[in-house]
């Protein structure tokens, strides 16, 4: 059941990383997703690479995860953090960097304030944001961007999956704790559904096997009653 909710969660919408005017890699995403969009960037066929994310209560992890095995790596915001690991592990660098954003709201308004300050109109543009957001983040961004009418490919930096309670096979470095993934994973499916009234994000599809899946959890790891399913909007 774990599995039907990051399968769902962690969304992507094409096999591979396609080409793309920008690419938005978000400060949520672990690092494992850090080294799958650089592995994209080495291509050639991104020409703007835009890093999200301020200090928020993911930072710490984030920090931690990349001093247990690059020590000298630093930031004062995760879009520092991964801006330094990019150009130390993998030699990428002009990224544009947004330094302030601290929820999936404004990591959109103000990913879409870089872009157009930096003059940029994207015609297709990839998110990439950690497998327990991705819904989410594509639901905000139908909900609130201006910049164009770029097509949107969501791609999830990670998509765990679970033997139980625990992950299936050895984990990517840089993982999440498991507890801590499937709390993320716990938590988003009521946001989905309740957040379009609140005027958060656009409606979401959320399947009746995922609202099956999230009830049944329910007692093993806790969280909210599911509503109902909401109809996405197109």
């Amino acid at each position: 059941m774990l599995n039907t909710l990051a399968a769902y969660l962690g969304r992507r919408d094409v096999p591979a990383l396609p080409p793309a005017d920008v690419l938005i890699l978000f400060g949520g995403c672990p690092p494992p997703g850090w080294d799958v969009v650089a592995d994209h960037l080495k291509g050639g066929t991104v020409r703007h690479v835009l890093l999200v994310g301020g200090a928020g209560h993911t930072t710490p992890m984030l920090r931690a995860a990349v001093a247990r095995r690059y020590p000298s790596l630093s930031g004062a915001t995760e879009a520092d953090l991964m801006a330094a690991y990019l150009a130390e592990v993998h030699g990428i660098t002009g990224c544009l960097l947004e330094r302030s954003s601290t929820n999936c709201g404004n990591n959109i308004t103000f990913a879409e304030r870089v872009l157009r300050d930096a003059g940029i109109t994207p015609s297709r543009m990839i998110l990439v944001q950690d497998a327990a957001m991705q819904q989410r983040m594509d639901a905000v961004t139908r909900h609130v961007w201006t910049l164009g009418s770029p097509e949107v490919i969501n791609f999830a930096g990670t998509r765990p999956r679970f033997a139980g309670a625990a992950y299936a096979g050895t984990p990517h470095w840089g993982a999440w704790d498991v507890g801590h993934c499937i709390t993320l994973l716990m938590g988003e499916v009521p946001r989905l559904i309740d957040y379009p009234a609140r005027g958060f994000q656009a409606a979401v599809d959320v399947p009746p096997e995922v609202l099956s899946a999230y009830e049944q959890l329910l007692p093993l790891y806790g969280g909210r009653p599911a509503k109902e399913s909401t109809r996405a909007d197109g």
